[in-house]
């Protein structure tokens, strides 16, 4: 319970939860108007609705009239034929009936019925957007995410409900609510609902961690960590004088049969401090790493990217698996190795003297100039020797090094894995997923010899 002295900061969402209401949800909007470029005029005005229909999906239908009928009809025309050319694209907005004005994004409308004037557009939105200001209105500089449907993980501190009945508790009941964790100078805070619909976190900005990079960073630990797509729902950037940004975007679904994709094999309840260990360490790395020019990194880091193609992977096939697993984990010493070629363990005048052996030797030239790509590749240490040295220093196991020697030779070249479940096959891609998670560890500055070894079963063909 929160002091009275001490009260309860404003949550710029709070004001915003009726978009989390059991879907679907209808939004009236009597205006609506669609432009195309910049600082053009619309080239649709007129009335419709928004409908968000699933945790995944944001539909529109809009009744308009085009400001010029013949051009209207070529642009959609063009549109439709080039959808690829982004300057065909068209951008909604929309006041729904209580004056809150959204900015819906670009959309590809398809045009329905058209009766006396009225042209029907209906489409698809990727989010949206609205500007909030005054006192409902957090005056923290920080950013507010909702995760809906709600993301399990470890919590420590615990909600407290008592029901009275003429100052009779009839009812009490205590529920593991909320984790704090500090990053980078930003105090991080997750917190349950009491209905247990979705997941809120809010975190302060800091010169670490600075509008608008944070608001995404913070959800990429969670997908690598618990094998999921995990995006917020809902957003909030605050601006910290009273003004703010709000979005809805749509969930992607949750996957069953990820948790090989998981950090912390799929039960993060099982390895508590560690989850948050490799939380922070994780945000860590995505928001102190730059680009080639030295500047923040807005989109997915790379070993987030990787983990996401895990994670589809999970969905496809065995053989689909390996080969993602086995690229992954190459993907990930190579960030390892860093972005100067190592030197190989070759002594470098017996490479030099093979190669002047091989430049005097008169036969087939194509054999020839084969041998020596051959040899200018074993100058530099491959992923194989690397994987190698990793294993000398205890980070990877020789069954993680064996793994991906057998299965990404295997499958990089064409061949099948058995689309059926067997224990040496299984074992086989949980040492490759092990390795995965060790070299995952070892770039965040982890021990990974303290990295358990996965313990999850798979199943055949298509739930791998």
């Amino acid at each position: 319970m929160t002091p009275a002295s001490a009260p309860v900061p404003i949550r710029t969402l709070d004001r915003w939860r009726h978009l989390l209401k059991p879907l679907p949800i209808t939004i009236d909007c009597p205006t609506m108007k669609m432009i195309g470029g910049d600082f053009e005029p619309p080239v649709f005005a007129g009335s419709g609705r928004i409908v968000i229909k699933s945790f995944t999906e944001i539909e529109y239908r809009m009744y308009a009239t085009p400001s010029d009928s013949a051009d209207a009809f070529k642009r959609l025309a063009k549109q439709q034929k080039d959808p690829y050319d982004t300057s065909n694209t068209f951008r909604l907005f929309a006041t729904d009936i209580q004056g809150t004005e959204w900015a819906a994004g670009w959309t590809n409308p398809q045009l329905g019925e058209t009766k006396t004037g009225i042209w029907e557009l209906w489409g698809e939105l990727d989010s949206l957007l609205t500007s909030a200001s005054g006192r409902w209105v957090s005056q923290l500089s920080s950013v507010e995410l909702v995760f809906q449907p709600e993301v399990r993980v470890p919590v420590e501190k615990a909600m407290v409900t008592v029901t009275t009945l003429d100052d009779v508790e009839v009812e009490y009941s205590r529920r593991l609510a909320k984790q704090t964790v500090q990053v980078l100078g930003s105090e991080i805070e997750f917190f349950r609902t009491k209905d247990g619909s979705a997941l809120w976190v809010t975190a302060t900005s800091s010169k670490a961690l600075p509008h608008p990079c944070t608001e995404n960073w913070l959800s990429e630990p969670l997908r690598i960590l618990l094998g999921q797509l995990i995006f917020p729902r809902l957003v909030a950037r605050n601006f910290g004088d009273g003004r703010a940004q709000v979005w809805l975007r749509p969930s992607p679904r949750r996957f069953i049969d990820s948790g090989i994709a998981s950090l912390v094999d799929g039960n993060p309840f099982e390895s508590k401090p560690d989850f948050w260990t490799l939380y922070g360490k994780l945000l860590e790395h995505v928001a102190n790493t730059r680009d080639e020019g030295g500047h923040l990194n807005s989109e997915p880091h790379l070993i987030t990217r990787l983990y996401e193609e895990i994670i589809q992977a999970t969905q496809g096939s065995r053989w689909v698996l390996c080969l993602t697993l086995a690229s992954v984990a190459e993907g990930l010493a190579k960030l390892l190795m860093g972005p100067t070629p190592l030197k190989a363990d070759f002594v470098e005048k017996d490479l030099s003297a093979l190669r002047d052996h091989t430049q005097t030797w008169d036969g087939d030239a194509r054999l020839k100039r084969r041998i020596l790509d051959e040899l200018t590749r074993a100058e530099t240490k491959t992923v194989s020797s690397f994987l190698g040295d990793l294993r000398q220093g205890g980070a990877v196991t020789a069954a993680n090094v064996s793994a991906w020697r057998k299965l990404r030779n295997s499958v990089m070249h064409g061949n099948l894995v058995s689309p059926y479940s067997t224990r040496e096959e299984d074992q086989r891609i949980l040492d490759l997923a092990d390795l995965v998670h060790r070299l995952t560890r070892v770039i965040v500055g982890i021990d990974a010899r303290q990295q358990p070894i996965l313990g999850s079963g798979l199943v055949s063909e298509g739930h791998a």
